[in-house]
């Protein structure tokens, strides 16, 4: 299936939109000997947002996949958001864990335990 980026980009929205915390789509590919459908230069193969999932594309019209390479590309994103969603879960209890240490009435009671 060749899909252009912008379509890859609503592939993985279908999934996981919040395009800040994606991450890098790639860094580092190689050449291949499968040719572009639209300009006919090599193909380059990345592993896909460092995932094990390896992905052909033409940096200038799109990306090939191979057959149910869309399905693991939905799973992954569905896989990070769930992630992301509990690393940001976890951070929030404990800065609101935190910020009751902090509050006034529970520095009051502790310093009442003192003083006692």
């Amino acid at each position: 299936m060749w899909l252009t980026p912008a379509e890859l980009d609503e592939l993985e929205n279908e999934a996981f939109n919040n395009e800040a915390n994606k991450g890098s789509l790639y860094l580092v590919s190689y050449d291949t000997e499968l040719k572009c459908p639209v300009c006919s230069a090599p193909l380059k193969r990345f592993d896909y947002r460092f995932f094990d999932l390896q992905l052909d594309c033409c940096p200038e019209h799109g990306f090939w996949l191979d057959k149910n390479e869309d399905d693991q590309i939905l799973e992954l994103m569905r896989g990070e958001e769930a992630r992301i969603e509990r690393k940001f879960g976890t951070e929030d209890s404990w800065a609101k864990y935190i910020n009751h240490l902090r509050s006034p009435s529970f520095f009051t009671k502790v310093k009442g335990l003192f003083q006692r």
